[in-house]
């Protein structure tokens, strides 16, 4: 694949030059470019820090650059591209154009066989479910959590997590953990109880203290705690640093929503998709959550988010009880069903894979290298400063440099911003992942 020439030559060994770095990182084109976007643009964008590169276009997992420089992409658009920069997504996108590309609530034929495709993909019990739609990640939690409060009648507060990440918009701002979205200029959120996530590496929170706590929240009058409606939790939290907990955890969770009358939202969003190796992480501890946030890789890289839920909570909505413009694109749901048909032919690979990968990385012989944990194609690779402590934020940054510099795009997460994280589309040939893992080995050794 020579992407300078024709990003769809498939002459001989396609990807036998990728990755391909031609220029000094960031290239003479590159620099000029994020100079505009500098002037141009608010000084707050986060990622051209991380990836000082301007693209041109991507083919599959393949991005290249304004310069010509070619990189392996374990990026994805932070899981937005399930499936890379796929053909498939391409078709149906461009079929869809031909018809029409919005069409507010109105139904249309897209609209239909999207919603079918989305329900046959949840367990059968759960097929009997309701779907609503938004833009973003935040949108769907935040209308989540606005549905929880509508069937309690009040608005109560809602369980949340460490670690949490579940969008900074509106009032779910308040279900996110980290300090720095909580400055003033988000605002305040709605009302959470935080408690510990199952995390050993640093703190050694385990799932018994966590269960202790939250019945204790539930009984315990002088706990100081309003009597919440809801709990929110990601299977494995992403932006809070791929952290797995142990089997059974979402399990109990489950138990104890039913016990005490709560409403369990599963967020999805980072998750979803077959990002774990199911179409939905939740699977792996074989419950029925109450509602269900996706987004990012359900509209295929076109902004759109689905909150699935329970079909009774349906006869108390008002109406209108979700509004928005650009909710379901027809373009969006165009990539999502074509993705809902594909990702299942590839689940069982992606754990087999996964498995092997997760191995591979625990095989680097690094001092540096503190956990390595994950499901799937969602594998986490935590640095400290030796044993004690995290790996500055600084010296992971100028790693994820180094990195892009020998062609490989690799973003991190975590309480410490410590954590690499392994998010390759789930079509990314083995080759790719190979030359990945050899340059990454390379640069954390090197330390």
């Amino acid at each position: 694949m020579n992407m300078t020439s024709d990003p769809k030559n498939h002459n001989g060994n396609r990807y036998e030059n990728i990755p391909r770095i031609i220029t000094e990182i960031p290239g003479t084109r590159s620099r000029k470019i994020l100079e505009s976007q500098g002037k141009l643009e608010t000084n707050t964008v986060v990622y051209p820090t991380s990836f000082p590169i301007a693209i041109r276009r991507a083919d599959g997992s393949v991005i290249e650059d304004v310069d010509g420089n070619l990189f392996i992409d374990w990026f994805t658009g932070i899981s937005v591209l399930n499936f890379g920069f796929s053909d498939i997504i391409r078709k149906a996108v461009k079929d869809q154009m031909d018809l029409i590309w919005h069409a507010l609530e109105i139904p249309t034929e897209i609209r239909i066989e999207f919603l079918k495709a989305f329900r046959s993909s949840f367990p059968q019990e759960m097929r009997d479910y309701k779907t609503v739609f938004g833009i973003s990640g935040a949108d769907a939690c935040e209308t989540a959590i606005n549905m929880a409060h509508t069937m309690s009648g009040k608005g109560a507060p809602t369980i949340a997590f460490e670690g949490a990440y579940h969008g900074i918009s509106g009032g779910v701002i308040a279900a996110t953990s980290g300090k720095k979205y909580k400055e003033s200029f988000y605002g305040s959120g709605f009302d959470v109880i935080r408690v510990p996530y199952p995390y050993s590496v640093w703190d050694g929170t385990d799932v018994e203290s966590i269960m202790r706590l939250l019945r204790k929240i539930m009984t315990d009058p002088e706990s100081g705690y309003g009597t919440p409606d809801s709990l929110i939790v990601e299977p494995i939290q992403g932006e809070g640093g791929y952290i797995v907990p142990p089997s059974g955890f979402l399990r109990q969770l489950r138990e104890f929503c039913d016990d005490y009358g709560i409403i369990m939202i599963v967020d999805e969003v980072q998750t979803g998709m077959g990002r774990t190796g199911k179409m939905w992480a939740f699977e792996w501890d074989s419950i029925a959550p109450d509602i269900v946030c996706s987004s990012k890789s359900v509209g295929g890289g076109i902004p759109m988010s689905v909150v699935y839920y329970r079909s009774e909570y349906d006869e108390r909505l008002p109406t209108p009880f979700h509004m928005g413009t650009f909710r379901a694109n027809p373009l969006a749901m165009a990539a999502g069903t074509a993705l809902l048909k594909k990702i299942p032919d590839v689940l069982g690979d992606i754990r087999r894979r996964g498995e092997k990968l997760l191995d591979e990385f625990r095989d680097i012989r690094s001092e540096k290298i503190r956990d390595v944990r994950g499901r799937g194609f969602m594998i986490g690779i935590e640095l400290s400063d030796g044993r004690d402590s995290p790996m500055d934020a600084k010296k992971v940054l100028s790693i994820k440099h180094d990195l892009l510099k020998n062609g490989l795009m690799m973003h991190t997460c975590g309480h410490y911003s410590n954590v690499f994280r392994y998010m390759g589309a789930l079509n990314i040939p083995d080759e790719l992942n190979a030359r990945g893992l050899d340059i990454f080995r390379k640069s954390i050794t090197a330390l």
